[in-house]
């Protein structure tokens, strides 16, 4: 008798797992699907997109924040989660002196994409206009870590330790600086620093921390 019970309760259970795998099955494929569809991009309004963040970098570039903003966040609605998108977007916000907002794009371009290594650069000068130099640090260091050889965050990590009084490193960055710009960057300000830093002049510090933006736009 108990064997039979025993029987009875495997084949209910044989049944129940058998319904279960079949609504997890069906379950899988209608989430699959959904997520297929949402990441498919029509054609004409992957043209939008480009067109509004062509214009966006186009304004931006020339100081009409106004337009490029407008352009962003039309680009925006298009692709609420594109990392180009909010990492310019925050770049408008820095020129207006939103620092505040500009981090939150910068963070969020980060969450989608991690190793954007100019969000990173420009997270770390947002962090400093805050006032975070410890955060400011990191997010540099965080791009250099992603690609050693970006010679803008040599550059903003460089003036960030000179400012901290960390002579060796930032003179360490400095010339890192120099040997990545082949002579397109502003080698004679990062060669008068380490020549302050190392008492042959009195130069001051007077070059600003420099940002990224997406020139383009893809992955």
């Amino acid at each position: 008798m108990k064997r039979t019970t025993r029987l009875l309760f495997i084949a209910i259970l044989l049944v129940l797992l058998s319904i279960f795998a079949g609504c997890s099955s069906r379950g899988g494929s209608t989430t699959t699907s959904s997520s297929s569809s949402a990441t498919e991009k029509d054609p004409v309004e992957q043209s939008e997109l480009a067109r509004h963040i062509d214009a966006g970098n186009d304004y931006l570039a020339a100081g009409d924040l106004r337009a490029a903003t407008r352009e962003y966040e039309a680009a925006q609605k298009i692709a609420p989660e594109d990392p180009f998108v909010l990492n310019n977007l925050g770049l408008v916000y820095m020129e207006k002196e939103f620092f505040s907002l500009a981090a939150d794009n910068f963070r969020a371009a980060l969450d989608i994409l991690p190793y954007y290594y100019k969000a990173w650069n420009n997270l770390g000068n947002g962090y400093h206009e805050l006032g975070y130099e410890d955060k400011a640090a990191e997010a540099y260091e965080e791009a250099l870590r992603i690609k050693p050889d970006y010679a803008l965050a040599h550059w903003n990590l460089a003036l960030l330790l000179e400012q901290s009084g960390e002579s060796l490193e930032a003179i360490r960055h400095w010339q890192r600086y120099i040997s990545l710009s082949s002579g397109e960057g502003d080698t004679a300000f990062a060669r008068d620093r380490i020549a302050a830093l190392r008492g042959d002049d009195d130069s001051s510090t007077s070059g600003g921390y420099i940002s990224d933006e997406e020139a383009g736009y893809g992955y």
